[in-house]
């Protein structure tokens, strides 16, 4: 499919899913907020490593990456909710109802993440550097 219509299909996907949508959102604790940050951002960077050695091993189309991301993003969503309990869409409103933007818990949960990551395409692109 040609990306401009694959970005006109799935903008109407979601607005039919936003449409269709009767569930209330749950309202978390700071506590289920926070462990689920952890959570959610152990695992996407767990994606993004197993997504850069997807990419490096050149086992799949480039065009069909997109559609591997969202495959995985799906997978890691149902397991959240299976560890959890909790849909990953109730987790955003509880943390901006809750302030915890500005709390150093969550602002330090979410820069360790940031660091792991950076780390992580750091040593990626010495090591890549390396084998040229």
């Amino acid at each position: 499919m040609e990306p401009a219509k694959r970005t006109i299909y799935e903008e109407e996907i979601q607005a039919l899913r936003d449409a269709q949508r009767n569930r209330t959102a749950v309202e978390l604790t700071r506590e289920q907020c926070i462990d689920s940050v952890k959570r959610l951002e152990a695992a996407k960077f767990e994606a993004q490593k197993k997504m850069y050695e997807f990419v490096r091993s050149q086992r799949v189309a480039p065009q069909m990456i997109n559609a591997v991301i969202k495959v995985e993003k799906l997978k890691a969503d149902d397991q959240f909710f299976i560890d959890t309990g909790i849909e990953e869409e109730d987790v955003e409103p509880s943390i901006k109802r809750l302030g915890l933007e500005e709390d150093e818990e969550f602002k330090a949960v979410i820069e360790d993440f940031k660091k792991q990551s950076e780390d992580f395409l750091t040593s990626k692109k010495d090591e890549t550097a390396q084998m040229m």
